[in-house]
């Protein structure tokens, strides 16, 4: 038989010198000789096989011209041209100096040599169309010749922009205070064409003595039309390239059908004689693959296409190290590996399948090894679904976590309480003397005012009086602000322990929650979103309960909601409705921001869990806001994907089923 290329994972196949140390111990012996290897057609997905590496072998090179080669050379050409109006610039200067030295002779006065410099540079032409050209500003920055811009000579050219905003002169002038001469990148006019804008590369540099700035530059769009033609040139090259190896391809392709066709002919003899052995494994109701060294399964039973939900056509020449989790592969292959005829317990073993639908059942599994025809080892595989099983110890060893970590919450409800309240007393005695600071403040500025007017220099303590002056408010605020910080945690923490229940018998309309919860943080939301919107649910049922925690809960999502925004443009909707069938009102709250990943929603309402620990986050809103929800009978559920946003629902019972519906928003 024909033998098939080896899958990538074959680098995990079998020692075969161990394999057949076990063949001749076993003297041909088979155990459980009940199944004979099943072989079963090749995909007929061969020829693509065979035409795929050539095609990928064609795109890999030309990704790598056009990838990295093609980059490469745009940056020798941009690098040539650089240097080509350095060297320019590098002409201009030592024009200019010759001009500067007939003065310095007396030959010719300063002015009469500045006038013959500028008429020489104006003149100067170069490039292709030799319309490139040399411009002078001075370091005020003043025009003082440009070519193609005479309206700009003579004029202060200190805020001149490009397009883009850029001070192109300011930026000139930079580059030579910190270098002597340097690149500048900027938008221009294209040469004499004012209508037509490029970006343009230049080079300035200074000449000292009349505080010149003389440079020239070149324009990028020269580079990338040159690129474009190397491009083209090459898209030709490799078309005629790609049609040689399509003819060949098919030619590939032929012989490999040709092949194929022989091999089937060969199996369809072989599988006259294994029909009976057949019925046996589909009859079973365990899991039954047969597998050979190389790890490619030859054989699925019945049991495991109904369980893993692929066909027999699917599975068959499959790597069986496919199926397993990436973590167990390794121990697989040594379970296999360690087979032993005389301890037949040894080789049970607990591993994962990787189902067709992605989901992953747990087995215990039972190897033997068999003989062929082709004298080749074979591996049968039974394996036994205890998913379930272990689904049950899981859920009853989660249930006695639970009930521990239970206990451990009331333990820490009765802690934070008492911490709550011994911060409390002096976190307010710390409130009161920072407003009597800054009323002790406010009345003697006055007096240090009058008396730094007076006798000038006033230090208070190491620091002069107006630094003292500028800092004191800012001090008396920020302490201000950090004192009241501490003080709502602390409320959050005395609310958290569930010491002080609130009223929950007062008669709320949700709608007005809402409206009050976005009236508070309007300015949070304009800054978060463009894209707000309400919808409130007309003749919307009240509930009994209490309308400030209500609104606390609201106002926690919306701030959630706005700091997961990355965009202005990202949406941001709220929602409120009434759901008939089980007399309930709810209320939905959808943004369009980054979202969370199943580790974190699964613990988005435990107690001190938080994602924004570094901006002040801590971890109490999302679980007093839970605790809120079910002390007012209510359920609060978030449903959220990575990069698509987070929805929160809340459910609450309405007043009363035989309330009628008609109350005003």
């Amino acid at each position: 038989m024909q033998n098939r290329p080896l899958h990538p994972t074959a680098a995990l196949r079998l020692d075969s010198a161990k394999i057949e140390r076990k063949r001749s111990h076993r003297h041909g012996r088979t155990r459980g000789g009940i199944i004979r290897t099943i072989k079963t057609p090749l995909p007929s997905a061969v020829p693509a096989k065979i035409f795929m590496p050539l095609l990928l072998s064609m795109f890999l090179f030309i990704g790598t011209f056009f990838g990295y080669i093609l980059p490469r050379i745009e940056d020798h050409l941009m690098d040539r041209k650089r240097e080509m109006i350095h060297a320019l610039s590098e002409s201009a200067m030592s024009s200019i100096r010759y001009y500067a030295e007939l003065a310095v002779k007396n030959a010719i006065t300063k002015e009469e040599a500045q006038k013959q410099a500028i008429a020489h540079l104006r003149s100067l032409r170069y490039g292709p169309e030799k319309k490139d050209y040399f411009w002078i500003n001075d370091t005020h920055p003043r025009m003082i010749m440009h070519p193609y811009r005479p309206d700009m000579e003579g004029k202060d050219v200190t805020d001149t922009e490009d397009p883009a905003g850029k001070k192109l002169f300011k930026a000139f002038l930079e580059t030579v205070k910190e270098t002597g001469g340097g690149y500048v990148n900027y938008h221009w006019q294209w040469q004499d064409d004012q209508t037509r804008i490029f970006t343009k590369i230049s080079y300035v540099q200074e000449y000292s003595p009349w505080h010149w700035i003389i440079g020239t530059g070149v324009y990028v769009e020269d580079v990338r039309s040159q690129i474009a033609s190397i491009t083209e040139r090459m898209t030709f090259i490799f078309l005629g390239i790609l049609g040689v190896i399509a003819l060949l391809s098919v030619y590939v392709v032929w012989q490999g059908a040709t092949g194929e066709i022989k091999r089937r002919e060969m199996e369809e003899s072989l599988r006259k004689s294994e029909n009976k052995y057949r019925l046996l494994a589909e009859t079973a109701r365990e899991i039954i693959l047969l597998f050979n060294s190389d790890l490619r399964i030859t054989y699925a039973n019945t049991a495991w296409q109904r369980i893993s939900g692929y066909l027999s056509d699917e599975i068959t020449d499959m790597i069986i190290t496919e199926l397993i989790p990436s973590s167990q592969r390794s121990l697989f292959v040594a379970k296999i590996g360690h087979i032993d005829d005389d301890q037949p317990d040894s080789y049970i073993f607990e591993t994962s399948f990787i189902l067709k639908d992605r989901r992953a059942i747990t087995v215990e599994a039972t190897f033997a090894e068999m003989e062929t025809d082709d004298k080749q080892a074979s591996f049968l595989m039974t394996a036994r679904d205890v998913t379930e099983k272990k689904r049950i110890e899981a859920q009853a060893k989660m249930q006695q976590e639970q009930l521990m970590q239970t206990n451990k919450m009331v333990s820490l409800g009765t802690l934070v309480s008492g911490v709550a309240h011994e911060i409390n007393n002096p976190i307010s005695s710390v409130m009161l003397n920072i407003q009597v600071f800054d009323k002790f403040w406010r009345a003697v500025q006055p007096i240090l005012d009058s008396h730094h007017d007076t006798f000038g220099d006033l230090e208070v303590g190491p620091m002069a009086y107006p630094q003292l002056r500028e800092r004191m408010p800012k001090l008396l605020l920020f302490s201000q602000e950090g004192v009241e910080r501490v003080k709502r945690i602390v409320g959050d923490l005395k609310d958290f322990s569930g010491q002080t229940p609130s009223d929950l018998r007062e008669t709320v309309n949700l709608n007005k929650v809402v409206e009050k919860a976005i009236g508070l943080i309007s300015s949070l939301l304009k800054k978060a979103t463009n894209d707000f919107g309400v919808e409130y649910y007309e003749n919307l049922p009240t509930l009994q309960g209490n309308s400030q925690r209500l609104g606390q809960v609201v106002i926690n999502l919306l701030v959630n909601a706005t700091q997961a925004l990355t965009d202005p443009h990202q949406r941001l909707r709220v929602c409120t409705g009434y759901l008939e069938e089980s007399e309930e009102i709810f209320l939905e709250v959808h943004d369009e921001g980054i979202g969370m990943t199943a580790e974190i929603l699964a613990r988005v309402k435990d107690p001190f869990f938080t994602t924004k620990r570094d901006t002040s986050g801590t971890g109490l809103g999302l679980s007093i806001s839970d605790t809120i929800i079910r002390n007012h009978g209510g359920w609060l559920d978030f449903k959220s994907e990575p990069a698509k946003g987070t929805t929160a629902t809340i459910l609450l019972p309405r007043y009363s089923p035989d309330e009628v519906p008609g109350r005003m928003i």
